[in-house]
């Protein structure tokens, strides 16, 4: 491992590269440095004001493969931002061909990641309960609004989602691998993580499509009212009909799940009115 800096911030490599390209935008305040994807995240700040660029080309400490795949994914990565455009999701400015790689440029937000490799998880509490619920309903739109488009979240998890604290309104973001549908499971396990996970996605052969994805989307009421790891009743903080809705959307018999992201994200928004 190697360390460079860029501005004030310093950035931990397998090997040199040069980042000088961020001037372009402004003068780097943050990185994310460790991420197994390929990709290195900055914080910029410039005439444009802040914001978020997401990069591949370099090679990440945790990043096992090679920079050319990571920049092909973030290549096609931008028709998902592009044509899921959701006030949900988090905007994207730009998309940049560089000497050495590849940059996406997206909105900045001060809102807090979820992820548990954030540390800052347990924050959701902070919100009020009816800010909670209003989450879940806002992530379930989006989704929604994805599916009627006819695309198929894979590694949708609490790592993709950002909230404010004071409004509750929720910044998606990290949805590189949404796909068109429809999809089948090449993979055996697929990427994630495990607690977002349906059977499916460990299925070899397996359909991947939009009952697939309501396991995520119950696990992820969860991360907002409960225990996303256990899915205990005890941990929920929601009324009986909420963790109901949430938890037919979680059965692993895909047959007894919702018969369609829509159909759970009215059940929600009926139940939380």
């Amino acid at each position: 491992m190697i360390s460079c800096t860029v501005d004030d911030v310093t950035v931990r490599l397998k090997a040199p590269h040069d980042l000088s390209f961020l001037a372009r935008w402004g003068t780097a305040f943050w990185v994310l440095d460790d991420q197994d994807s390929g990709n290195l995240c900055f914080g910029v700040t410039g005439a444009q004001g802040r914001l978020f660029v997401k990069y591949a080309g370099a090679e990440p400490v945790r990043y096992e493969g090679v920079p050319a795949d990571a920049i092909s994914r973030a290549r096609e990565a931008v028709r998902v931002y592009q044509t899921l455009d959701h006030p949900t999701l988090v905007r994207i400015r730009e998309a940049v061909e560089l000497d050495h790689g590849f940059a996406m440029i997206f909105d900045w937000t001060d809102s807090v990641p979820l992820g548990r490799q954030y540390g800052q998880s347990h924050r959701v509490r902070e919100l009020s309960l009816q800010q909670r619920i209003d989450a879940v309903a806002q992530i379930y739109d989006f989704a929604g609004h994805a599916a009627a488009l006819g695309w198929v979240a894979v590694d949708l998890y609490d790592g993709s989602v950002l909230v404010d604290l004071v409004t509750g309104a929720v910044t998606l973001c990290d949805l590189d691998s949404y796909e068109p549908a429809p999809i089948i499971n090449r993979m055996g396990r697929m990427w994630g993580s495990t607690r977002f996970m349906a059977p499916e996605e460990f299925e070899l052969g397996a359909t991947i499509d939009q009952i697939t994805n309501q396991v995520a989307l119950g696990a992820l009421a969860h991360t907002f009212l409960g225990d996303d790891a256990t899915k205990d009743r005890d941990a929920w903080v929601g009324d009986e009909e909420l963790f109901a809705i949430a938890g037919r959307a979680l059965e692993a018999d895909r047959n007894r799940r919702w018969p369609s992201v829509a159909a759970l994200a009215d059940a929600w928004r009926r139940a939380s009115a």
